[in-house]
């Protein structure tokens, strides 16, 4: 009898094994493996944003911040060229006497040799050791890099190491000149069609000229 039992048990599990999953059990499968997938793919595609993100920003970063450290050593070993912006009739201050950005900065190094920096189309560039009209400007960053806006913000507005008589010494100002400078800068696009995201950096200082001359 129990010999009976133990056939009817072991046809009964080959039955089981011979017929298979059914259509309900496949299509559960199917939709388990079908959301595991999705999820897999989603992550795969957001691990890649946010590297092709990290790489964007860190290469205008990069890149800027050499630009901005360039400009921010000129300052500090230069004076501000206060006789360029007469010359030219660019006005430093408002009507309100507010700060005004302009989108040039002019200097005169150790040797009293000009050095510029200006916004022209979309890249920040260097002029140096020429005289103005007679500028050769460079580009100081590469063509992946396009910067949207560029100010300079020049105090005081007139140079307080200028030559007086007795009468206009009270009219100089008795600061040490100083600037700041605010640059937007974002990817090019040719890097946004290549795949990476738009990525926007700012970047605000203001730095101390360390020339003094009382």
């Amino acid at each position: 009898m129990v010999l009976n039992l133990m056939c009817k048990n072991n046809k009964k599990g080959k039955h089981l094994l011979a017929r298979g999953f059914s259509t309900v059990e496949l299509l559960v499968v199917m939709s388990l493996m079908l959301v595991v997938i999705t999820s897999s793919v989603g992550i795969f595609l957001l691990v890649s944003r946010t590297q092709k993100r990290i790489i964007a920003s860190q290469q205008i970063q990069g890149k800027v911040r050499y630009a901005f450290e360039l400009v921010t050593r000129d300052i500090h070993t230069s004076t501000i060229d206060y006789d360029y912006y007469k010359d030219n009739n660019i006005q430093l201050l408002g009507n309100d006497n507010e700060v005004l950005p302009i989108d040039i900065l002019a200097l005169r190094d150790n040797f009293n040799q000009p050095v510029k920096y200006r916004l022209s189309g979309y890249k920040l560039q260097t002029s140096r050791g020429y005289t103005s009209g007679s500028e050769t400007w460079y580009d100081l960053l590469s063509d992946n890099v396009k910067v949207v806006n560029l100010g300079f913000y020049i105090v005081p507005a007139t140079n307080p190491f200028a030559p007086c008589t007795t009468l206009e010494c009270g009219e100089v100002p008795n600061q040490q000149p100083r600037i700041t400078i605010s640059i937007v800068a974002t990817n090019s696009v040719a890097s946004i069609d290549a795949g990476y995201p738009q990525v926007i950096m700012r970047l605000q200082s203001t730095i101390l000229s360390r020339v003094y001359f009382r």
